[in-house]
């Protein structure tokens, strides 16, 4: 016996093509859930080294900032906290300024007092 030329029917062949393709859109959800979860980690693990390291961070964003403008040639200005440290440096000055002045006014009598001797 020889079986020739099966014909499956229009609609078994619609519904095994919907059911292969729904199969497709499955994996396909599932393999990008699993990319996400993986990077989802990866950005809580960056984030911690960012955490404990500040620097690591003002260099990353340095680079995302080159990277983002290396083929414009574009000048950007970046605040650093080098007002911010320049800020305390001054304040501290002003402070120590003010306490070698404090014991000076102190060790002059008051106006019209006698000197103990």
């Amino acid at each position: 016996m020889e079986i020739r030329d099966v014909k499956i029917p229009r609609e078994l062949n619609d519904a095994m093509s919907r059911n292969a393709q729904a199969e497709k859109e499955k994996q396909a959800r599932v393999t990008l859930a699993s990319a996400e979860i993986a990077i989802a980690q990866q950005i809580v693990d960056a984030a911690q080294i960012y955490q404990e390291n500040p620097v690591a961070l003002q260099i990353r964003q340095m680079g995302l900032i080159y990277d983002m403008n290396k083929d414009r040639g574009a000048t950007i200005l970046v605040p650093t906290t080098m007002t911010q440290a320049l800020g305390e440096v001054l304040a501290l000055n002003a402070a120590a300024q003010q306490a070698n002045a404090q014991p000076q006014r102190q060790a002059m009598p008051p106006a019209g007092s006698v000197p103990q001797a």
